[in-house]
């Protein structure tokens, strides 16, 4: 079966009560999948073997967004400018003060991790900072910031170990290399880049222009951009071992972009309108959305995928 046949098989077999206006999502490659809910100040944690939340933990105020650490943890970017750190056993077991004033609810950082360089990196929109986290160290700690201007979504590539930042005021992706502080390249996207995603094997950079109704995709080795339409503005993107990108949309629905045409093969409606966050499960192959309206996860499987 093609990819294209595969996206259009896309359909939900599940809806999963979470929190409150949930937002972000991880998984963690272990048969779970991370759920922040920013109008409670939880995390959901999802069995997808069972699809059912096997544990809800108190973080901080209005999470946002979650990153998984095979090794160190899980790290949890709050809106309230802290980190809340969850270990193995789905226990918090510390939180990293940033500095950073409360902030409103959503749009104002973001989490990634470098497992082999022992870092997470939280950035701070309105601070126009990066914050630096020792995720290794007993306790993790703050290392310091980088001073960026208005950063919101981040991804890290695992090789060379630079980070892809969008910049929704700017309307634009810079990458920064963390050792150095250095911006190697600065590249215009679509207007207001949030949601953001890398594609290593592949070469390319996904990019969720929330301000109109494209994806944009680089090209990592020359820097060259792509604009895929996906006819309504995108919130958050997600990829799987093919390629294959799922765009999350606020009007409910989810877009499936094809690695092979870089065109919308499919649409599929997942929830309540404000859908928000997305992830792809290995295990189950299973696609998971945040749908905030009404504080559930909607399951999509990829039928024969």
């Amino acid at each position: 079966m093609s990819d294209t046949s595969n996206a259009q098989a896309l359909h939900v077999v599940g809806i999963i009560p979470v929190g409150e206006k949930p937002v972000g999502l991880a998984a963690d490659g272990n048969n779970q999948v991370f759920v922040t809910n920013s109008g409670d100040n939880t995390v959901s944690v999802i069995n997808t073997a069972t699809d059912t939340v096997k544990k809800t933990v108190q973080v901080g105020i209005a999470p946002q967004s979650v990153a998984i650490d095979p090794q160190f943890g899980t790290y949890v970017a709050n809106g309230g400018g802290a980190i809340s750190v969850i270990d193995r056993s789905n226990t918090v077991t510390g939180t990293i003060a940033t500095g950073v004033p409360p902030a409103p609810p959503l749009d104002t950082t973001r989490v990634a991790v470098d497992h082999f360089a022992s870092r997470a990196y939280a950035t701070l929109r309105t601070a126009d900072r990066i914050a630096v986290i020792h995720t290794s160290s007993t306790p993790p700690h703050l290392g310091g910031f980088i001073d960026v201007p208005g950063p919101l979504g981040v991804a890290l590539h695992p090789f060379h170990h630079h980070l892809y930042v969008t910049r929704p005021d700017f309307d634009t992706v810079s990458v920064l290399a963390p050792e150095t502080g250095e911006f190697p390249l600065t590249i215009p996207v679509g207007r207001r880049p949030t949601g953001i995603a890398i594609d290593h094997e592949r070469g390319r950079v996904y990019v969720a222009n929330s301000g109109s109704h494209t994806v944009s995709v680089i090209d990592t080795t020359t820097g060259g951009v792509h604009d895929v339409d996906v006819l309504a503005p995108p919130i958050a993107v997600a990829l799987d071992p093919r390629g294959d990108a799922y765009v999350s949309h606020a009007d409910g629905t989810l877009r499936i972009i094809d690695a092979a045409s870089h065109s919308v093969t499919a649409t599929v409606p997942v929830g309540s309108a404000a859908v928000a966050g997305v992830a792809y499960e290995s295990h189950s192959m299973h696609v998971y959305v945040a749908n905030g309206a009404d504080g559930t996860v909607s399951v999509l499987d990829l039928a024969g995928g």
